[in-house]
Order: structure tokens, then sequence, then C-alpha cells
């Protein structure tokens, strides 16, 4: 059995989205969505942070140089390790209410930023794409209801997205620019919802379930091979961490109900056994 151990004890309404970064991945970041904060907190020197934002934030994505991709409701912003902003290009207007949810930088230095609507309509979401140069965004998927866990295989030649509300996993051929060949490779039932996920050194996937109080591995050929259970119902998303990435963060969320679980909204760590892949971070490229 993998032990869970409580990493960070400030309590989120919605956690979601961790990264590592720094020389030994070992500055951890996420975003506590509804209340608009960025957190982090180092691996090694247990030193914390955080800063508030006065509107939600789906993401923050180390830069390479310092500083976070903020994924905010009014646009993608660059921020710098000083706390100075710039605007990145911002989608279409929706014509229902959406925020931006879970996004990663792509193997080739690109963006994939997913969103979805408040009110969670059926179909009203979609995956985007920000150029490495910063100066465009694209759609690349429609029809999606709940935007939510991405990464890529080992080789960068896979992509993977779930759609929660969709209660699958979907793969993609990716060949540094684009995906396609769109197809499920992991279909859940209708009240199981996988929410954040990450991919470890050995093709795994690992995903985060939101109402389901655990972590689950897949491996290489979709097939489940872990579970990692923890003391909260809602699990969000999950990342990498530590010298030798043999580390596991993963985020919760009290989801507005804080009294019925004092541990709900923290975020966790253990070891699973496996070691995983390094967030990548985002350089602009001019």
């Amino acid at each position: 059995m993998i032990e869970v151990e409580v990493f960070d004890d400030r309590r989120c309404h919605l956690g979601e989205g961790p990264s590592a970064s720094g020389k030994n991945n070992e500055i951890i970041t996420w975003v506590d969505i509804i209340n608009g904060k960025v957190l982090s907190k180092n691996l090694e020197t247990s030193e914390k942070n955080e800063y508030q934002l006065n509107e939600h934030v789906g993401f923050a994505l180390p830069r390479i140089n310092g500083g976070e991709v903020l994924g905010v409701n009014s646009g993608p912003l660059l921020r710098d390790k000083d706390g100075k902003t710039t605007k990145l290009p911002a989608r279409e207007k929706d014509q229902i209410k959406t925020r931006w949810n879970d996004a990663k930088v792509s193997p080739t230095g690109e963006i994939f930023l997913g969103t979805l609507t408040y009110d969670l309509v059926p179909d009203q979401s979609a995956l985007y794409k920000i150029s490495k140069d910063g100066t465009e965004i694209k759609k690349i998927m429609s029809e999606i209801t709940l935007a939510n866990g991405l990464d890529w295989s080992v080789d960068g030649q896979t992509f993977y997205f779930i759609d929660s509300l969709k209660h699958c996993v979907y793969a993609f051929n990716y060949d540094g620019k684009n995906i396609s060949e769109k197809r499920i490779v992991i279909q859940f039932d209708s009240n199981t919802i996988p929410d954040g996920m990450c991919v470890d050194s050995e093709d795994g996937l690992w995903i985060a379930f939101w109402d389901g109080s655990e972590v689950r591995r897949f491996d290489e050929k979709y097939k489940l091979s872990e579970k990692i259970e923890f003391p909260v119902k809602n699990t969000t998303s999950c990342c990498f961490a530590g010298k030798e990435l043999d580390q596991l963060i993963v985020t919760s969320a009290h989801d507005g109900k804080p009294e019925i679980n004092k541990q709900a909204g923290l975020t966790f760590i253990c070891k699973p056994g496996i070691k995983g892949k390094k967030t990548t971070p985002f350089e602009l490229q001019k």
C-alpha cells in the first residue's frame, strides 16, 4: 500500500494543476481556482509562497526563467518573476460563460489549454493551443463538456486529453504541430469522473478522480495497474516532483464544503514506486 502524507496544509476551495520546476524539480506550484490564488512550496526547504489574483485562475504553468503563464478569465497572461504581467491572445468570446481549466506545455513548446462552462453545459467547451511565440491562439478541438487533464507520451508522439463529463481519456497522434486520429483509450462509467492527470517515465497515465478519493495508474496498454487512496473525496490532479522525479504531488478540493472533511482541499505527496516525467516549462520564443 502506498502511503500518503500531507504536503501542504493550505486548504483550497478547488486546488488544481500542480507542476514542478527548479533545478531539482523542487518548486511545486498549483492554483486554487475559485479563490484566485497561485500557491507554491519548495520540496527541499519547505518555503511557502502565494499570491492573490482578482479573478478565477485555471492554471499556472512555470516559465523557463521564472514566473508563470496564468489562465485567468480575462485571458491568458505571462507573469514574470517580478510580478509584471503581459497579455497573451484571448480566445473568441463564448456565448456561455466559461473559464480556463487545465493546461500544459507541449514537448515542442506550445501551450495546450482547455475551457469549461460554469454551468457545465454539454459540448460548449473547447481545447486551444497558443503558439510558442505567444502571438496566436487556435481552437483545436470543440464539443467538449469539461476540458481537463492532458499530457504527452514519453516519446512525445501521443497526446492524451480528458473530458471529465464524457468520462473518458482520448488519445491523439501528435507530430509536433498538430493532433490527429482522435480515439477513446479509456472509457469510464457515468458515475466515474476523471480529473487531472500526468504521464510517468514508463508511459503510465496517473489520473485523479473527482468524487473518487483516489489516483489510479493505467499502464501503456491502458490497463489499471495501481490505485492510491486519499483521505479526501475530491482529488483533482497530480504531477511528479523531486530530484529523482519519484514523488507524486496530488491536489484536492473542498468544493465549498470545508466543514465536512478537515483535510479536503489540502495538497498531498506520496512515493508511487515509479519515476515520472519533468514538467515542461514555457519559453517565449521570439
